[in-house]
């Protein structure tokens, strides 16, 4: 690949034959690697991302093949690897899952498993790519690309693609902007999804069936050495701020209805969640349940308390992440608080608990995609804001606390000015005031 461009002279592509029927547990990249010993520097290697979630077993087990509990789990499970509704009509459900991926049924699938099984997608496939790599490094002595693709649907465009998931070892986006084309203009916009169209191409060999799960493309790299920024997948994932079809049409016209209706309309889903969780919250503080009756209050009052724009106060949702050895907090510097906080924000319509919307919040402000919750807050707590509302509110903010996987690489959003870990002991002037009581909890709830 030129530098800034994806243009190659020549592509060969072919499938790996052979690697036959995969089980939780199988060493993936040591079957790939018998099944093709000729890979060389430079090479991409696709994989689809069904086989990696039976070897690294994300298999639900039914118990039966009855067809009306089949498809019962699989919405169980849809709703479960889901953080927000983009869209719906009927049965069909385009949602958020905790990845950042916008695809239907959250990737839950049933098709090349057992009848009595679903397959959820690789909890972490960034992390997934790159153990295939090393394996593959390890077993052969090379250094390639890998794709773990999945099948997507485009919106105003019919039919699907395979589209890039997780990446390892290439840069998943070309950004030739700035450079000048061969009629002098400056390219202000174009920026390729070379991992997308690289999991596209490779499934016109690969298929579902066939059982053809692996291919592997040739001459991006001729010089052996494919262009990586390490940022795995994480770029092709666009942030909130630019999304501009967020939502479904029926859901934004919900979303404004909630808005201009405010207190009138009925309590959403969300609503019955919050006042479940705040009430089970287990206190004997004193303050502690006056916060409590707060929350309750707000919520008894105002059904439209889960949106921003309730303008007394709303309910909030956040996380206090910590490292995989639990010696560290990540934190983010506020632009609009200007101070270090625990990552967080608002409920949005498609969050179907409270803890999904701090689960969305963190994975959007730390590019983290698979954190380990704790179901039970870690405290809750109220203080005066001015926040996206623009006016003068309080935030009725539900804490939680999370673990990122090891190897987890946090990537600054434009929501933050700064992102950094601390140390326990180490934390930075300017947090937050309830920030160190919140993680003095978490070292009580952890045991540390």
């Amino acid at each position: 690949m030129m530098d800034g461009d994806h243009a190659a002279d020549r592509l060969e592509i072919w499938p790996v034959r052979g690697i036959g029927e995969i089980r939780p547990g199988a060493d993936l990249a040591a079957v790939i690697a018998e099944r093709a010993p000729d890979l060389r520097d430079g090479d991409v290697v696709v994989v689809t991302s069904k086989i990696v979630s039976k070897a690294e077993g994300r298999l639900l087990a039914l118990g039966s093949d009855d067809p009306a509990e089949r498809e019962a789990a699989r919405r169980a499970a849809i709703e479960a690897e889901s953080v927000r509704v983009v869209a719906a009509r009927g049965e069909l459900r385009i949602v958020q899952t905790r990845h950042g991926l916008v695809l239907a049924a959250a990737g839950v699938d049933a098709s090349n498993v057992a009848r009595d099984e679903l397959a959820l997608l690789p909890a972490d496939p960034d992390a997934s790519a790159q153990r295939l790599r090393d394996g593959l490094r390890e077993r052969l002595g090379v250094e390639v690309g890998v794709i773990i693709s999945d099948t997507m649907g485009r919106a105003w465009r019919d039919g699907l693609t395979d589209a890039a998931i997780g990446v390892a070892g290439l840069t998943a986006i070309t950004d030739p902007r700035g450079r000048v084309d061969v009629h002098g203009n400056v390219l202000d916009m174009t920026r390729v999804a070379v991992a997308d169209e690289i999991a596209s191409a490779a499934d016109l060999v690969k298929g579902k069936l066939g059982g053809v799960p692996v291919a592997v493309l040739r001459g991006l790299a001729p010089d052996g050495k494919l262009p990586d920024d390490g940022r795995g997948s994480r770029d092709l994932i666009r942030e909130p701020s630019g999304d501009l079809f967020r939502l479904g049409t029926a859901e934004a016209v919900a979303l404004g209805r909630a808005d201009a209706l405010g207190s009138l309309e009925p309590a959403p889903a969300l609503h019955a969640d919050a006042v479940a969780l705040v009430s089970a919250q287990p206190t004997t503080d004193p303050l502690e349940s006056a916060v409590r009756q707060g929350f309750l209050a707000l919520l008894a009052a105002r059904p439209d308390s889960m949106w921003r724009s309730c303008a007394p106060g709303h309910v909030t949702a956040s996380a206090l992440v910590l490292d995989p050895r639990r010696r560290a907090v990540l934190l983010t510097l506020h632009p609009r608080a200007g101070r270090w906080l625990q990552l967080g924000g608002h409920c949005e319509p498609g969050d179907r608990s409270v803890l999904d919307a701090a689960a969305r919040e963190a994975r959007e402000e730390s590019g983290i995609g698979a954190l380990s919750f704790d179901p039970l807050p870690l405290a809750l707590d109220i203080h005066p804001i001015t926040c996206s509302l623009g006016v003068p509110t309080r935030h009725f903010d539900v804490q939680f606390v999370a673990i990122a996987p090891a190897g987890a690489q946090p990537v600054i959003s434009d929501e933050s000015l700064d992102l950094r870990w601390f140390g326990w002991d180490e934390l930075p002037d300017g947090v937050s005031p309830e920030l160190p009581d919140l993680v003095q909890a978490a070292q009580l709830r952890l045991g540390l």
